[in-house]
């Protein structure tokens, strides 16, 4: 009877305890670490962290450019890469097309990680508009967007015609307007201020929306 009794009482615990989890897995108050805010500010936080990366990069490629040979690095018909994004450019394209040439692998594996980079940019600033609903905000997606559709243009032609046309190659015209070096210095101008134009925006929405904070917590 003890045994049984025994058993009863654990079965009870047991369902109890089955009970108290499924009611704290269904209680959003009880689950912030599941909750779709935090995992969008997780997102914003680590896509923004990456684009000061991403945009540090585009920095550098557009002040040697600027420089040319008295950056004694590198000329202006030749678009800067650190040695760790030229290693990854290049592995990226051997990846895709291991059949092709250098220079086609080069041109594809860069279009397609700044797709992807721009990608997780965009995803970063939507989830941030999650948590801060700010017109400013909303902007940076607007202009990040069009920033997006100009690499899906670019990767697309790219793969199908072998050659990247968009706003930032003047659809393709500008190796007939300019030389190498004018082509270059399209690139690069475009793609340093299309970087740099939503970061601000951003950063204003978060500001607002820290202000507010701080005054709803003094009221």
């Amino acid at each position: 009877m003890s045994d049984t009794m025994l058993n009863a009482s654990a079965g009870t615990q047991k369902a109890n305890g089955v009970s108290s989890l499924q009611d704290m897995l269904a209680t959003p108050s009880a689950r912030p670490w599941l909750s779709l805010a935090t995992a969008a500010g997780t997102i914003a936080a680590l896509g923004l962290a990456f684009q000061v990366g991403h945009f540090a990069e585009h920095a550098f490629q557009f002040a040697i450019w600027v420089l040319g040979d008295l950056s004694n690095i590198c000329s202006r018909d030749t678009p800067w890469m650190s040695p760790w994004v030229h290693a990854l450019v290049s592995r990226t394209g051997q990846l895709l097309v291991p059949a092709a040439d250098s220079s086609r692998q080069m041109m594809l594996g860069m279009e397609v990680l700044h797709l992807a980079g721009n990608s997780i940019f965009l995803a970063s600033l939507v989830a941030l508009y999650y948590c801060v609903p700010s017109k400013w905000v909303r902007w940076a997606i607007y202009i990040e967007s069009f920033h997006l559709y100009e690499h899906i243009t670019l990767t697309a032609t790219a793969v199908f015609l072998g050659k990247p046309i968009g706003m930032s190659t003047l659809f393709g015209g500008v190796s007939v307007i300019g030389d190498r070096e004018f082509a270059v210095g399209c690139r690069v101008t475009w793609h340093f201020v299309m970087n740099l134009l939503p970061m601000p925006f951003a950063m204003i929405g978060l500001m607002h929306y820290w202000r507010h904070e701080a005054a709803v917590a003094r009221a």
